[in-house]
């Protein structure tokens, strides 16, 4: 069973926030068209740039593409935040910057899945590393590049939901049974798809 604190700024705890990750993402990556169809105003191109740019997690929450995505939030959420909640949304704004398209496929999946020369297209030893990581700039490092070796392919909804539960199990937030924890299910996505 999933524990998490009540007062967390979680997807689990404020489903309205992926309409906010949606539509911010949406802001930096979509054409002007498409942007104008649903009514939403595009980022500014330096945003996405700036969070390519960072290398730690400070520099993250540093950034105007973050402050973006954190002030789109309910003001009365924003006003009770943690250190914690602010850091795990720069994770999860460090890593969506690196989706390009948002696919209906889990990246575990992508990442699983074999070529023509029946290899996966991300191996095993380097979906290994990503599993094994254990500080947030470890993990923005593996998952960026493996997101770049699958072309920036992602379910944002997904992908967002699984870092967010990283992090809380990083933060001793999420508290779940070993064979349940979020890099058991990407083994099982990934092994699934090389299938």
């Amino acid at each position: 069973m999933e524990l998490y604190q009540s007062n967390n700024i979680t997807l689990y705890n404020h489903p309205e926030l992926k309409t906010c990750v949606l539509r911010w993402w949406e802001s930096l990556f979509l054409s002007p068209d498409e942007l104008r169809k649903k009514n939403i105003l595009p980022a500014p191109n330096r945003y996405k740039a700036e969070l390519k740019r960072c290398d730690s997690i400070t520099a993250i929450m540093l950034t105007e593409g973050f402050r973006a995505l954190w002030l789109s939030f309910p003001s009365e959420l924003i006003n009770q935040a943690s250190r914690e909640d602010i850091e795990r949304w720069a994770v999860i704004a460090a890593v969506l910057v690196y989706v390009t398209q948002n696919s209906e496929k889990h990246f575990a999946t992508i990442a699983g899945e074999k070529d023509d020369s029946k290899k996966s297209a991300i191996s095993e030893s380097r979906f290994l590393q990503l599993q094994s990581s254990r500080t947030y700039d470890e993990f923005i490092r593996r998952l960026r590049r493996i997101l770049i070796q699958i072309k920036g392919k992602a379910a944002i909804s997904s992908i967002s939901q699984d870092i967010e539960k990283w992090v809380l199990e990083k933060q001793r937030i999420r508290f779940v049974q070993t064979n349940k924890q979020i890099i058991v299910e990407w083994a099982m996505k990934y092994y699934q798809a090389a299938v």
